[in-house]
């Protein structure tokens, strides 16, 4: 018996190595190679000089977790990517670029809606490429045009999506918020299942003239009696310029992280409300060591701020920025009407601040508006040295009454042209705690504050780091 069994184990060893061997050979990673010029879609694929030549190639072919599907530099094409199928954690799908020159180009020209559609898969990575969808037959798009749009519909969880080192730039989308605005990276959740997006990551990336928005989301999830949010957002080391309407809109996530980013000019062509970066229906959002400059706000209109901490949000904390030259003024804190779908939104942080000549336009810097709770303003620098001659708004309060604001150990200096001013009511003023600030310049109406302990001059504790770098040389 003894004798029989080594030979037998032998045979079934011999017969599962070559199975897993055969398993291994079968998910070997794949490289394909898709050149503009020179490809043909006859071709493999597999290596450079037998490259495919169009993106319906990709479109229409089935890739496994860890291929590569590289677009040769140079390269343009009239199309968009729609991949179907998903990676794995450790081996994702990537879309990226090989060779040298100029990034590989998607002009989607308004043939379709999105540039990239990644619509109901997971793990998947898309670096260094080029993406314009612009239409010059049509003064605006009315299909909503997007650079890389992720959709997760009626599908549950979809998770880890890198977008890495993209240039997007020049979608002509409708500038009017709620109707077919454009984005250059868009995500989007739907039902009938609850479906959300988890770990999503945008890094490196360039957005430039995009009408509507730059980075922004929606969902069906989003509202609180139907609650199934989006987890782990970074946003980082992004710029965006001149974009139409909003910048950077955190929608619909717990826990998201917006650092190191550049934003000018938002708001550039949009009539309505649009802020350059804000949360909406986010819990746990994080937004800091960002420069935020040029917001516009040329008609007297609401928002054209720098930060909103906005409706149905709770622990947003932001911090370490520098905002400087934003027309509609440094900050928005508001609560869509309150509701079992939407909450009031709570427990903001807003502290390390640099503001320098924000609210130009609009003639104030903070503005509160609906019933908020539990605002924490502390340890910012408020400056404004241009010389124009006008009276500013320092808190301006609307609609109804916030709760528990408190302003602590923040500086404001005010010794130009410009003089802010308190002009509220006695009962408005109620709602909010001045201890410690130090008020320098020209204020009027200040003896209207019925919560305030005045402080001393205390400066930065590091003038070298951000963003008290930024100060002016002559801030006095």
């Amino acid at each position: 018996m003894k004798k029989l069994l080594l030979p037998f184990c032998l045979f079934s060893f011999l017969i599962i190595s070559g199975y897993k061997s055969e398993g291994k050979s079968l998910e070997k990673n794949q490289k394909y190679y898709i050149d503009s010029e020179l490809g043909k879609d006859s071709n493999s694929g597999t290596s450079a000089d037998q490259a495919w030549k169009t993106l319906d190639k990709i479109n229409l072919s089935v890739f496994k977790p860890g291929d590569r599907i590289l677009l040769k530099r140079g390269s343009v094409w009239v199309g968009h990517i729609e991949l179907k199928q998903s990676g794995l954690f450790k081996k994702p799908i990537t879309i990226a670029d090989y060779g040298d020159g100029n990034l590989p180009k998607i002009n989607v020209k308004g043939t379709v809606r999105d540039g990239i559609l990644l619509k109901n898969i997971s793990h998947i990575t898309v670096k260094n490429i080029e993406i314009t969808n612009f239409d010059a037959s049509v003064d605006f798009q009315k299909n909503g045009p997007t650079g890389v749009r992720i959709l997760a519909e009626n599908i549950g969880t979809i998770s880890n999506i890198n977008l890495f080192g993209l240039y997007i730039h020049d979608i002509n989308g409708d500038n009017k918020k709620g109707s077919n605005e454009g984005n250059g990276i868009y995500w989007e959740c739907k039902g009938p299942a609850k479906s959300n997006i988890e770990n999503l990551k945008i890094q490196k990336c360039i957005i430039k003239k995009v009408d509507r928005n730059g980075i922004r989301g929606n969902g069906t999830f989003a509202f609180r009696d139907n609650w199934f949010p989006n987890k782990n957002l970074t946003i980082k080391d992004c710029l965006l310029e001149d974009i139409g309407g909003d910048g950077i809109v955190v929608k619909a996530f717990d826990g998201a992280l917006v650092e190191h980013n550049k934003l000018f000019g938002m708001r550039a062509r949009a009539k309505d409300n649009a802020v350059a970066v804000w949360p909406h229906s986010s819990d746990n959002t994080v937004i800091q060591y960002n420069e935020v400059a040029f917001t516009k706000n040329q008609d007297w209109s609401n928002d054209g701020q720098s930060f909103d901490i906005d409706g149905n949000c709770n622990h947003t904390t932001i911090q370490n920025n520098y905002s400087h030259d934003n027309e509609g003024g440094f900050m928005l804190v508001i609560s869509d009407d309150i509701s079992a779908q939407s909450m009031m939104t709570k427990n903001n942080i807003i502290r390390y601040n640099l503001s320098v000549n924000d609210g130009l336009n609009r003639k104030r810097l903070f503005n509160f508006a609906g019933t908020t709770d539990s605002t924490l303003i502390y340890n910012n620098i408020f400056i404004n040295n241009s010389k124009t001659n006008l009276e500013m708004e320092l808190a301006d309060i609307e609609h109804s009454l916030p709760k528990n604001i408190v302003f602590k150990q923040n500086e404001f200096r005010y010794n130009d042209g410009v003089s802010a001013k308190f002009s509220k009511s006695n009962k408005q003023y109620q709602t909010i705690q001045w201890i410690g600030n130090l008020f320098k310049g020209k204020f009027i109406g200040k003896n209207l504050l019925v919560n305030n302990v005045e402080g001393q001059e205390s400066p930065p504790i590091n003038l070298k780091r951000f963003p008290w770098k930024f100060m002016p040389k002559k801030a006095d």
